[in-house]
């Protein structure tokens, strides 16, 4: 009954390329990328201009960081204030840095469906969140979105921050591929010291780049700051005067 009223809903206003979707729903089945619920034909998340591949309660459950943040990494703070333990004594490149969500729960859930999963269907999904972010914050200013290691890059055959740049230039946002990264240790295998010593040799701005004064570097989990910091440094000896960094989430 509620499918058959949804088609007859959509009809009624005209709207022949719902039909058509909602039929491919129907002949193809979806279910949600996070809990494997069916999802049902045409069944569109509230605010969302496409049909997302996660159910309402998958998505009402990614909540962005609210409150007080830290503003050397502006991930939310507990009992701090200005400064959590980590930034305290800290002094960064880049001039503010936000991350949209904590790396845990539903949000974790997301990304790792997207980055490691390979559920490419995501991306619009999750660079609305990037874009809405943008236009309120940063309206107007280029994103320069931060390279993959290419030996990750060969073994996934694709680059889910890349993926997430060219929806966001489908939408109307300047992206800058400014910046390449050489061959260097993975990240996650390394402690804070070691991070920053091998981010730092491993960003560098692409020859004859033409560096905006203003910019957002973008990347997908702002841990250490490390890699931030290293893009951050590169871009301004480029010519950047004020770099702000977005991220996916903060772990």
């Amino acid at each position: 009954m509620r499918v058959a009223q949804s088609l007859w809903g959509l009809l009624a206003e005209g709207r022949e390329a719902a039909v058509f979707r909602f039929a491919l729903d129907f002949c193809l089945p979806r279910v949600c990328a996070l809990c494997g619920v069916a999802l049902l034909p045409g069944e569109r998340l509230a605010g969302k201009g496409h049909n997302a591949p996660l159910c309402e309660a998958c998505a009402r459950a990614l909540v962005p960081i609210t409150g007080p943040r830290c503003d050397g990494c502006g991930k939310a703070l507990i009992s701090e204030t200005a400064r959590c333990m980590r930034c305290r004594g800290q002094e960064y490149a880049f001039d503010e840095a936000l991350p949209l969500f904590r790396y845990s729960g539903k949000a974790a859930e997301l990304i790792r469906a997207y980055k490691t999963k390979g559920r490419r269907s995501l991306a619009p999904f999750i660079a609305a969140f990037v874009a809405a972010t943008l236009t309120e914050r940063w309206p107007g200013l280029p994103i320069v979105p931060v390279p993959p290691r290419k030996a990750k890059f060969r073994a996934r055959g694709w680059d889910q921050v890349a993926l997430l740049a060219r929806e966001l230039e489908r939408g109307g946002f300047t992206v800058c591929r400014l910046l390449e990264r050489r061959s260097s240790a993975e990240q996650k295998r390394l402690d804070r010291p070691a991070r920053f010593a091998n981010a730092a040799a491993a960003y560098r701005l692409k020859p004859g780049s033409c560096v905006p004064a203003r910019l957002v570097l973008f990347d997908d989990v702002y841990t250490t700051g490390a890699t931030a910091e290293a893009c951050a440094r590169a871009l301004k000896s480029g010519g950047a005067t004020w770099v702000a960094v977005l991220a996916l989430a903060a772990d």
